[in-house]
């Protein structure tokens, strides 16, 4: 299977957004993008850092990061070091924003603590940079925990599901398939909404094709693959019938 990027709704959404804040300097430049794990909201934050080159940085937060960390990244994110001192590494992100303004994107940000996230704010404020966090469904009651942090962010965006038109794309890049619309959507609602498993039964779709010399998919060979349950969105929808 090759590897390859769709430029999904959420993805030129998310592009939008960056490009908006750009534009703008009221003050009001944090943004949220809010969705569950396996929408592709790392994929499409890195996409988006790639093709909007020297306007956009991104950072990845990790659980050990202390909120003198996260600067520290960040500094080396825009400018290519990590200076040991808070005060330091704040000097460096103002310097390299003042040359260029470009909009932070820092993932993971519903496993911050509020101090992490009012980090976040205090460099939004002093550098008037726009500060984009990703991240899933806690993020959202954590912006609103302090007022000072949530009427800051101007603009939102949550990760749709991946939808049946983008599954079909998805399977002729990556495995050379035209599959009908009727098998798009019974992938779709297999993987509810989670790109992340729509990689994975394309994968095991791939496998079975490969050890049964097979050259086109079937819809038994997707009913395969969906009747399997494990967690997906079809196995709930049969599980909620039955009760």
């Amino acid at each position: 299977m090759k590897e390859v990027f769709i430029p999904t709704q959420n993805f030129q959404k998310l592009q939008a957004l960056c490009s908006d804040l750009l534009k703008t300097q009221l003050g009001l430049e944090m943004a949220k993008v809010i969705g569950p794990a396996g929408r592709g909201k790392s994929f499409a934050a890195d996409k988006v850092f790639t093709m909007m080159g020297s306007d956009v940085v991104y950072v990845r937060f990790i659980e050990t990061m202390t909120h003198v960390g996260l600067v520290r990244e960040l500094a080396f994110a825009l400018g290519g070091s990590r200076p040991r001192s808070t005060q330091l590494s704040i000097d460096k992100i103002r310097s390299e924003l003042k040359t260029r303004r470009k909009v932070l994107m820092v993932d993971e940000c519903d496993r911050m603590t509020l101090r992490h996230l009012n980090t976040l704010r205090d460099i939004h404020d002093i550098c008037k940079t726009p500060v984009v966090m990703i991240g899933e469904d806690a993020l959202e009651q954590k912006l609103l925990a302090e007022r000072r942090l949530g009427s800051r962010v101007s603009a939102g965006l949550r990760f749709d599901p991946i939808s049946p038109g983008e599954v079909a794309v998805y399977y002729k890049m990556a495995l050379d398939q035209a599959i009908t619309p009727k098998q798009a959507e019974r992938l779709a609602r297999h993987s509810d909404g989670d790109f992340r498993m729509v990689v994975n039964d394309a994968l095991n779709i791939e496998r079975r094709m490969k050890a049964s010399g097979i050259g086109q998919i079937a819809d038994e060979l997707i009913g395969e693959v969906c009747g399997n349950g494990g967690g997906n969105g079809e196995a709930r929808q049969d599980f909620r019938k039955s009760v």
